[in-house]
């Protein structure tokens, strides 16, 4: 089913609008297949209808609640939403740039072209929620619990995910450069075409963790990585990633 038309925001002195949406709506193609062996996350469910936010009425703000409104080319950077809840929310080309959501829960939701970065959301929860070509960069999610959670086309370097609990969450072509995964629990997690260059894994739990395709070239921690899957990987790149970690010195002699 084709997407609809993006809708443009509303004037500020307008009306508030209602556009409908079908399931397909939220079905755009950014959900990830993976092998059989491993189901992909749960999709995000679509609101029946979603009202599109205004900065007047619609304005982030701490422990407010947000139901199945759409953000929509809106200009939040610097906000605080601390412990705020977003459930079937819908955010597309909007500017989130250094916005505080510490403690909040976003639950059914659709980010796309969305701005997040140098934001903090400290013991955040995401549930099924996809994140579509967002910009991620310096995104601090320390001791947060993503479940059912896509992200892909995304930029997220030097983002930190320390301590965080990853279930059932699916990388896909996403920049990690210089990401921290120290003590994150990435059982859960499959990355799949990723660059995680000088990415850290210091004292993670990856047993069951996937790696498809990414690049690790200077990864530290990797001793973080014991149990995970690895597969269409640069094996000389490994070969150094684990000789490095373990003290070994490689020689043609």
């Amino acid at each position: 089913m084709a997407l609809p038309a993006v809708p443009s925001q509303p004037s500020p002195s307008g009306p508030r609008h209602a556009a409908t949406f079908s399931a397909g709506t939220f079905a755009t193609g950014a959900f990830p297949t993976v092998s059989p062996a491993r189901p992909g996350p749960a999709r995000p469910r679509p609101p029946r209808a979603l009202t599109l936010g205004t900065l007047e009425e619609d304005d982030l703000r701490d422990d407010a609640a947000y139901q199945a409104i759409g953000f929509y080319d809106l200009a939040l950077t610097g906000r605080s939403a601390k412990s705020a809840q977003f459930v079937q929310c819908r955010f597309n080309r909007a500017d989130l740039t250094g916005t505080a959501l510490s403690g909040a829960i976003l639950t059914d939701c659709l980010l796309e072209r969305t701005a997040l970065d140098h934001v903090h959301a400290d013991h955040s929860v995401l549930h099924r929620v996809t994140l579509r070509d967002c910009g991620l960069a310096d995104l601090q999610w320390l001791g947060g619990t993503l479940r059912d959670v896509t992200v892909r086309d995304c930029r997220a370097e030097r983002s930190v995910f320390r301590d965080a609990q990853l279930h059932a969450v699916f990388f896909t072509s996403t920049d990690l450069t210089g990401a921290d995964f120290t003590d994150a629990d990435l059982t859960g997690a499959t990355f799949s075409g990723c660059d995680l260059t000088g990415a850290t894994f210091t004292g993670a739990a990856a047993a069951g963790a996937r790696f498809e395709s990414c690049t690790l070239a200077g990864a530290a921690g990797i001793d973080g990585l014991a149990g995970a899957t690895i597969a269409g990987a640069d094996s000389y790149e490994l070969l150094g990633l684990f000789a490095e970690a373990l003290a070994i010195t490689l020689t043609d002699d």
